[in-house]
């Protein structure tokens, strides 16, 4: 899913948002309650806000993550690979992982974090290049320990 596809699948949300309506009472006492609906519209919004910034941004720092595992002989690079390693094989991380890094690589991996938190899509899948790029970068890590 390309940067496109993701703007149109936001901006669908967002109009999906704002037809919704709450309605309360049964029978012939249903009516529309326009606080409730106010209220429900602005807590949808603001998921949904909050989910599609943490998603642009965290596909950002994966990937700039991925191309600073990429270059050889990177700074942090075995820290990066553990990182992109647990992200792909849904495996823990050890958290002493995210300490002592350069402040733009731990930000990148919190960012990541946080896209994994919020996102409504896998983020492998979404980078530039998807899978393969990862799969590749993490079975040369599993080589070069061999």
């Amino acid at each position: 899913m390309n940067h496109g596809d993701r703007e149109r699948r936001h901006h669908a949300s967002l109009e999906r948002i704002n037809r919704v309506q709450l309605v309360v009472g049964r029978g012939d006492r249903m009516r529309v309650d326009h606080e409730g609906t106010l209220l429900e519209r602005a807590r949808m919004l603001g998921e949904e806000m909050r989910s599609h910034e943490a998603t642009e941004l965290g596909l950002a720092a994966f990937d700039r993550l991925l191309r600073r595992a990429e270059e050889r002989d990177a700074r942090h690079s075995r820290d990066i690979l553990a990182f992109v390693a647990a992200l792909w094989s849904n495996r823990p991380l050890p958290l002493n992982t995210l300490r002592g890094l350069d402040a733009a690589v731990g930000d990148d991996m919190l960012a990541v974090l946080d896209a994994f938190r919020y996102a409504r899509l896998d983020l492998v899948e979404a980078v530039e290049g998807g899978p393969r790029r990862v799969a590749r970068l993490v079975n040369e890590r599993k080589l070069s320990k061999a």
